[in-house]
């Protein structure tokens, strides 16, 4: 007989109580075990970063069954993490451009985007969509950015706008790098949504209840409720076992970098095909500076799409609103205006050659 036998005969030749007393000991020294050599090795339980979402007199936003929010109509007070307050206006589901009302007859400016187009953390004057209003007095100049959008919401925003007649003069779509998570809403953006809001305002948390998420899977838009978004293991805030296992498969279920940058260029595309069904001009421009931006902008011009990079450092100080906040200051919108005002009047200048 060799020696693991000889070992499995002796272990079989136990009585019952202490095979059983041995497995039980293993049952509870394995998981302390592994809790053990995971803290060791610098692993820890999962921590959620601290965030909030101060609005009055209600909240900014509001449930969406189709796009997962939307802007709430009225004028607010807001604040995030703390930081001094800001006005928000909204008006029929966009951020205002300016103080007075426009002619109907005027072209208009679509401004697409998420937060950074949106202009979080600043008053309206100071959002580059209403800097360009300024500049452009005779379009209609319109902010379609809402914080927590991806690309796959500007897509909606467009179908939209374009079934119901309104034909803008040219689209501009403001692209940022971490649009490829949201796009396919990913378990780490999920996990951001769920965990940002029920962490940061109870009233938010709420009216996501009835809200659906789209993203783009296995190349059609498809629709996730709030409700089966995400949520945690039991004791994952406690153990880092129970942290760990979750990241691994929160990963095992995350799309290659390859398939989520495809799952983006077919939105892009999808606009581009619409835009030139109407003959409208689309430029995407990018806003975020890093070499995955600059990568996927000269992938889109190489497809046929007019790209600029307008991208600013936002982790310099000088460009964002630490300690509160990493989104863009009034120094990072004055940037972005000027770069995208010039784009546009020579857009619209080729179009009235064209014409």
């Amino acid at each position: 007989m060799s020696i693991n036998g000889l070992i499995l005969h002796g272990f079989l030749s136990y009585p019952m109580k202490k095979r059983v007393r041995y497995y039980t000991f293993l049952l509870l020294i394995t998981p302390i075990c592994f809790e053990l050599a995971l803290r060791i090795l610098g692993y820890s339980a999962y921590h959620q970063v601290q965030y909030s979402l101060e609005s009055s007199p209600k909240m900014c936003l509001t449930a969406s069954n189709t796009r997962g929010f939307s802007l709430g109509e009225g004028t607010f007070q807001v604040s995030m993490n703390g930081a001094p307050k800001y006005t928000a206006t909204h008006r029929a589901g966009k951020r205002i451009t300016r103080k007075h009302e426009l002619a109907d007859s005027l072209d208009k400016i679509f401004v697409m985007g998420c937060s950074l187009t949106y202009g979080m953390g600043v008053d309206d004057s100071v959002s580059f969509p209403y800097q360009i209003q300024s500049h452009f007095k005779n379009y209609d100049v319109q902010n379609f950015g809402v914080p927590g959008y991806g690309n796959v919401q500007s897509l909606l925003q467009l179908e939209a706008e374009l079934s119901n007649g309104n034909i803008p003069a040219i689209v501009v779509l403001n692209f940022c790098d971490f649009h490829h998570e949201r796009n396919s809403l990913t378990p780490r953006f999920r996990n951001s949504l769920v965990m940002g809001f029920q962490r940061s305002n109870d009233e938010a948390a709420k009216a996501l209840q009835k809200s659906k998420f789209p993203y783009v899977g296995n190349g059609i838009i498809q629709f996730a409720s709030y409700a089966n978004l995400y949520s945690n293991w039991s004791e994952r805030e406690t153990f880092a076992g129970v942290n760990y296992l979750q990241t691994m498969q929160d990963e095992h279920l995350t799309p290659s970098k390859e398939d989520l940058e495809k799952n983006t260029e077919l939105i892009l595309f999808q606009m581009q095909k619409l835009c030139k069904k109407k003959g409208i001009p689309f430029i995407v421009t990018g806003l975020t500076r890093n070499t995955s931006t600059r990568r996927f902008l000269s992938y889109l011009t190489k497809g046929g799409i007019n790209t600029y990079n307008i991208s600013l450092d936002l982790t310099k100080k000088k460009y964002n609103q630490l300690p509160y906040d990493t989104h863009p200051n009034a120094c990072a919108h004055d940037h972005f205006a000027k770069k995208i005002i010039p784009i546009i009047e020579n857009t619209l200048s080729s179009r009235s050659l064209a014409n």
